[in-house]
Parts: structure tokens; C-alpha cells; sequence
């Protein structure tokens, strides 16, 4: 069900991002556009790897590229696809054992080690970055991943029957979000991005005591938009006002760092992770 309202949700956005192009007059296809100075052309995709450098080392996880030679330190561990998506690939790895036996079939999928994040709760904040104003942010929305399942370190996404999001932005006053939109500012200036991390609890999140798990640059869903607390009329309010903010911040990436052949690459890897 969840995969389903994501579709629909989904479709409303580029039906709206689409509008608003042709409203302002900018080219739809910039939205391939928008991370484009952070897109590796040679590997052909975003990757996780180039990300973890981007991540100041107080909020980075240790990670690397998997070698089956090198047993990590602590477990678990999570071995994850280096282009992956939505948790698409995601395996986690209990105990030495489970790494010796873990069989890389596909050669094709680069895969990282990361170390797990100790801390209790997963937040997902997503923000879209404010098109004449690049120190301030347009849309910011955080979102707490809850897991009802009996397991310890759960791979959360909306594959994960178990796995549900509650919006929880309105927790958070005018000056706790300026403070989010600080830390934000510590990471390299992305036009759009949903930062998955693992914190224990609002406090320590505001007071930057958290750990950076994820960095999703390309067509990050706003996944707050899957709470089934929040009426449809505000998602549907959401999603036209900030398709608007994404269409004018589209036109701010310099041309000289597009790529035409982002989306079909980006797809075509995809579906290697997925499968």
C-alpha cells in the first residue's frame, strides 16, 4: 500500500512540477539537472562514497568499499549498493559468519561497508533550497521513521511493510528550525536533498549529536507526504506550492556542469539495485 501511495504521490509531483514549467518558462528537463556538480561522470552516478566526504566527520559514519578480506571491527554492519536508492539492495550483516557467507553475485554493484549508527531514532529531513537565496532553505520538513517490528537496527523504507513515517515539522519552532537549517548549511549547498540520520532524541538533534546515514540527491522523495495523519489536502497544497520553489531553483545550476545522460543512466541503476 505504501509503495502505491508513493506512485500516486509521486505522479502529482512531476504533474505539478511540469505546470509550473511551463508557467515560468523553464525547461522541465533542468530537473535533471538540479544536484549536477556532484553527479560523477565517470562512474555514472551520485555516489555514496563521494558523499561521505562531503559529510563533516562529527555527523560521518565510518564506510568504505566492501572487501571481503577485511572483517570489520563491530557488527552489524550494512553492505549497500554505492548508487542505491530508497533502501533498495540494503543487506545487513549480523555477525562474521553472515559476512564470510555474504556472496557479491552481482559484479556489476559496487557495494560499501558502513558501520551502524548507535543512536535510537531514524529522522528523514528533506528541504528544497530557496532559489534567490542560496544560504536560506524554501521547504524543510522533517519526519520520524518508525519501525513496529521486534528488530534491532531495522533497514526502514517504504519497501518495509513494517516501516511507518510520522511528520513531525510542526514539533519544531521558527528557531529550532533555524537551527536545522545551520547544520544544513555545514554540508556542500545541494538544491535539493532528504538527509536520512540516526539521533536518540529532539535534543541531541539540535544539538548536532547525531550520525549522517544517508544523503539522497537525485528525485528524493518528500517522504513525509506518506504519514497517514496528514489530510490530503495539505499534501496536495505541499506539493503544488514546493514543485513551484523546485522549478525556479532548477534554473540556478550552471550549465556547464549538466549531463544529458543522467536520467537514463540513474534509471539503468536503479533497477540493478533493485533487482
Amino acid at each position: 500500500m505504501t509503495q502505491a501511495k508513493e506512485g500516486y504521490l509521486r505522479f502529482r509531483l512531476i504533474f505539478y512540477y511540469i505546470i509550473w514549467s511551463i508557467r515560468l518558462g523553464i525547461p522541465p528537463w533542468y530537473y535533471f539537472q538540479i544536484n549536477a556538480e556532484w553527479y560523477n561522470k565517470k562512474k555514472g552516478f551520485y555516489s555514496k562514497i563521494d558523499m561521505d566526504a562531503h559529510i563533516p566527520k562529527k555527523w560521518r559514519l565510518e564506510q568504505y568499499y566492501l572487501d571481503k578480506t577485511n572483517l570489520p571491527k563491530t557488527f552489524p554492519v550494512f553492505l549497500k549498493p554505492e548508487w542505491g536508492q530508497n533502501s533498495n539492495g540494503i543487506i545487513k550483516i549480523n555477525n562474521k559468519q553472515d559476512f564470510i557467507n555474504f556472496d557479491q553475485t552481482n559484479g556489476k554493484i559496487p557495494y560499501i561497508l558502513q558501520y551502524a549508527a548507535h543512536e535510537k531514532k531514524e529522522y528523514e529531513i528533506f528541504y528544497i533550497r530557496d532559489a534567490c537565496n542560496n544560504s536560506r532553505l524554501s521547504t524543510l520538513n522533517i519526519t520520524r521513521s518508525i519501525n513496529h517490528a521486534d528488530e534491532y537496527y531495522p533497514i526502514n523504507g517504504i519497501h518495509n511493510k513494517d516501516t511507518v513515517y510520522q511528520d513531525i515539522t510542526q514539533d519544531f519552532c521558527e528557531k529550532e528550525l533555524d537551527i536545522l537549517q545551520a547544520y544544513i548549511q555545514e554540508l556542500p549547498p545541494f538544491r535539493i536533498a532528504r538527509i536520512g540520520l540516526m539521533v536518540n532524541s529532539k535534543t541531541d538533534l539540535l544539538s548536532g549529536f547525531f550520525h549522517i546515514i544517508e544523503i539522497n540527491l537525485f528525485a528524493p522523495f518528500p517522504i513525509h507526504l506518506l504519514d497517514n495523519s496528514v489530510s490530503k489536502k495539505t499534501k496536495y497544497k505541499f506539493i503544488k506550492d514546493n514543485m513551484k520553489n523546485l522549478v525556479k531553483v532548477s534554473n540556478t545550476t550552471p550549465k556547464k556542469y549538466f549531463n544529458n545522460f543522467v536520467f537514463f543512466k540513474k534509471i539503468i541503476r536503479h533497477y540493478q539495485s533493485k533487482n
